[in-house]
């Protein structure tokens, strides 16, 4: 494919999921400045740390669900225990985007990637309902990216048909096989926020919790938002 055609490709793809500016950022930053005023007024000093790990579905919504397919999340991360209710925690989320196959035909590629990558700080809330049971109110803020890979398969010649790469199913005829390269890509990178809450059931005397979570994302990238609702069964401890 020219490169020419894969450089106007990649920006309507591009322009696809980045249409329209969207407002009520000083919306978000007033109740950003509210999750840091909490902050403040929390106890100094920790009282011990928390981690968690978990993954589960991930769902585009909004814009992002017009040209995005649901994919998965994974989601690492760590803080302190600032009350018997209250805890900080400082997240990695990935959550997948990938492209429809209908869509990667008009742009007559044969792969399209999407990703979402992000940092965020957040503040949890939770409170027992009885039992081991509990229920928590998350929400925060940080970094997001989002990534998009345009790939084409090709064919490339070498010099035989080794038998490793029946192994890895790929196809050789007369030293003739098919390969994927990237012919384009583009990368977005913003501020943003996420809400959601979950529910927590204590696992024994071990101090661990089981949660199932669902939580909202919405990172300001450029022209248009960029929106996903993971749901997320983990653990943390």
């Amino acid at each position: 494919m020219p490169h020419t055609a894969v450089s106007d490709n990649v920006h309507i793809l591009s322009a696809a999921f980045l249409s329209t500016a969207s407002g009520q950022r000083s919306s978000i930053r007033n109740c950003l400045i509210v999750l840091v005023s909490t902050f403040v007024v929390l106890p100094a000093f920790p009282q011990g740390f928390n981690f968690d790990i978990g993954m589960g579905p991930g769902f585009p919504i909004g814009k992002t669900n017009n040209l995005a397919n649901p994919s998965y999340n994974f989601v690492v991360g760590g803080g302190v225990n600032l009350h018997s209710h209250f805890k900080l925690s400082s997240e990695f989320m990935f959550h997948g985007l990938p492209v429809s196959d209908d869509t990667a035909q008009l742009l007559t590629v044969s792969e399209v990637k999407g990703r979402l990558y992000a940092l965020t700080a957040n503040l949890i809330v939770g409170s027992s309902i009885g039992g081991e049971k509990s229920v928590y109110l998350i929400g925060g803020g940080g970094w997001y990216r989002r990534t998009l890979e345009l790939r084409q398969t090709v064919l490339q010649a070498g010099s035989k048909c080794a038998p490793l790469w029946e192994w890895w199913n790929v196809q050789c005829v007369n030293g003739i096989f098919a390969d994927d390269i990237t012919v384009g890509s583009r990368t977005s990178s913003a501020g943003g926020f996420d809400i959601g809450g979950g529910l927590a059931f204590r696992l024994g005397d071990s101090g661990a919790n089981f949660y199932t979570e669902i939580r909202y994302h919405r990172a300001f990238t450029r022209n248009v938002e960029t929106e996903v609702l993971p749901v997320t069964f983990g653990v943390r401890w």
